[in-house]
């Protein structure tokens, strides 16, 4: 994968402070718009994500957006400049399939592009449902950069792209993930795994042993049964599925272990 990253050539689309847009030619018809992450270091601009895996061998079209300022899709006229370089990008080579993705905030601002744009297919891992202070009250990380927003044309993911977009939702089940994931609206184009005992950076354990590369493909490609296979192997379900196995470790830890009825310990 990092080979693969390492030959694309990318071209600078966009350069206007906090907002930086590069794109790599493919040779198909479908391009993979890869939003960045906060990233580890306050003053860089936050690295390239899921080039090589968007890439697939050069055959797709692949353009990374990166904000500096890690704003959420709140900076002023950020979501148009986006949206406008995007649709360039599109007539100019011909692009007849447009897909998002991102991990973190970049799968926020993914998520945003498809509520904004035709996106065949949204690829989200661990994005925050909001970063406004009063619509998560007790979230408290990335608050150097959450202060500095003072307009919120994104508030929340109160909705989702809609059909004929595809959505693929990945977060685990700590509480930082928890106070994000349970507010997410739910809906038939939308698929949504939730990990068990994974933190915000369960990405970084998918990405060591490849199921980072083959879980994105999968959804890619429309596979929802081998997503399914590949998650449930990892220890995830889906929402709908998580919710009632929540509700019974719930249950037991309530009550503890539970004894066999006396009856049944003398008839055994």
């Amino acid at each position: 994968m990092e080979n693969n990253k390492n030959r694309l050539q990318f071209k600078m689309l966009l350069d206007e402070h906090p907002l930086r847009i590069e794109a790599a030619t493919g040779t198909m018809r479908r391009l993979m718009v890869s939003f960045t992450s906060v990233g580890q270091e306050r003053d860089k601009w936050p690295p390239k994500e899921f080039i090589g895996i968007a890439s697939q061998q050069g055959k797709n079209h692949v353009m990374c957006i990166t904000d500096i300022s890690r704003c959420w899709m709140n900076a002023d006229g950020m979501d148009q400049k986006i949206v406008t370089t995007i649709s360039d990008y599109i007539l100019d080579n011909g692009i007849t399939h447009l897909m998002a993705m991102g991990v973190s905030m970049g799968a926020y601002n993914a998520l945003i592009l498809g509520r904004m744009m035709p996106v065949r297919r949204v690829i989200a891992f661990a994005p925050q449902y909001s970063v406004h202070p009063q619509v998560v009250p007790e979230e408290k990380r990335w608050w150097f950069f959450r202060k500095q927003i003072t307009k919120w044309p994104h508030r929340e993911m109160n909705r989702l792209p809609r059909d004929p977009a595809k959505v693929f939702i990945f977060h685990g089940d700590t509480p930082d993930e928890r106070m994000h994931w349970e507010k997410f609206p739910q809906a038939e184009n939308v698929k949504h795994y939730i990990f068990s005992g994974a933190d915000h950076n369960f990405v970084r354990q998918l990405k060591s042993n490849d199921k980072l590369r083959k879980i994105t493909v999968a959804a890619i490609n429309g596979r929802t049964v081998r997503i399914n296979k590949i998650v449930g192997r990892l220890g995830g379900l889906r929402r709908e599925e998580y919710d009632g196995f929540d509700a019974a470790v719930r249950y037991f830890d309530k009550f503890g272990k539970i004894k066999r009825p006396p009856s049944l310990e003398a008839a055994s």
